[in-house]
C-alpha cells in the first residue's frame, strides 16, 4: 500500500499521510473505503503502531478520513476535493516562487507567459505522444 523511506528526513507519519493522500488523488482509495487498521498497517510497514495512529489522527483532523468506533477508519467523501485543493495550493506556491525568480531576472509578464506556454506545450506534447504508444 504505502512505502516508507527510512533514509528520508521526512517523518514516517508524514510519509504515511502523503501516501494515503496520493492514493486518494489517484483514485486508488475511494470515498467510504476502509483503511487498514493501525496494527495492520504498522505490521506491513514494520513501524510502531503509534506512528500510524498519529498519521490517522492528523488525517482525520484534516478531514481526509473519518473513524467509526469499532469499525475502523474510512476515506471521507470530501477527500478527493481536499487533496486537489491542497495540490493546487502547492502549485500556486511553486508558481509564485518561479514568477518571483523571473522578476529578479528582469523578465516581464509577456516573456514569462511565452516561456510558460512553451514549457507546457513541450511537457503536454510529450505526454500525449507517450500515451498513444
Amino acid at each position: 500500500m504505502i512505502k516508507i523511506d527510512s533514509s528520508s528526513f521526512i517523518p514516517f507519519y508524514e510519509q504515511i499521510k502523503q501516501g494515503i493522500k496520493s492514493r486518494i488523488s489517484q483514485g486508488i482509495l475511494k470515498p467510504g473505503e476502509p483503511l487498514p487498521s493501525i496494527r495492520e498497517l504498522a505490521t506491513m510497514l514494520i513501524i510502531n503502531p503509534n506512528t500510524v495512529a498519529r498519521a490517522y489522527r492528523d488525517l482525520e483532523k484534516e478531514g481526509f478520513i473519518y473513524t467509526r468506533k469499532g469499525k475502523g477508519c474510512f476515506v471521507s467523501d470530501d477527500s478527493y476535493a481536499m487533496v486537489k485543493k491542497e495540490r493546487v495550493a502547492i502549485l500556486n506556491k511553486i508558481f509564485d516562487e518561479a514568477i518571483g525568480e523571473a522578476a529578479k531576472l528582469k523578465l516581464d509578464s509577456k516573456d514569462i507567459k511565452k516561456i510558460f506556454e512553451r514549457r507546457l506545450d513541450m511537457v503536454v506534447g510529450h505526454r500525449k505522444k507517450g500515451e498513444t504508444k
